[in-house]
């Protein structure tokens, strides 16, 4: 399975790539939301997407706005954020988001959304 994690924290990057690439799953990184929106513009989306919230530059909400068009129906869709209170409010179904994760990132949780998605 092909996942692509944004966030602008590089270590939650470094230890969710290790831990879903010990479990066989293709996994890309980015800490530049910006540049993570061209690569999925010209590459396509993965089979799950899990975007940070908050976010300098372009927010989590930016991101998925502008991906909107790229993003396949099949596309999970992971929002985390440790921010619940801004994220409340968000129309998280119309954003095309199949779950919200706070942070601390609850690893097993991660691995079980991925796991019903492969299922699916």
């Amino acid at each position: 399975m092909t996942i692509t994690i944004i966030d602008n924290d590089a270590a939650l990057l470094r230890s969710l790539e290790l831990v879903l690439s010990s479990r066989g799953h293709i996994v890309t990184t980015f800490d530049e939301p910006a540049a993570a929106c061209t690569e999925i513009e010209a590459e396509g989306c993965p089979d799950v997407l899990v975007v940070d919230y908050a976010m300098p530059g372009l927010t989590g909400r930016d991101v998925l706005t502008r991906l909107r068009e790229r993003i396949a129906s099949s596309c999970t869709v992971i929002l985390i954020s440790g921010h619940t209170d801004l994220v409340a409010p968000l129309p998280l179904d119309a954003l095309g988001v199949t779950a919200f994760l706070p942070k601390p990132l609850d690893i097993d949780a991660l691995t079980a959304l991925i796991t019903e998605t492969s299922c699916e």
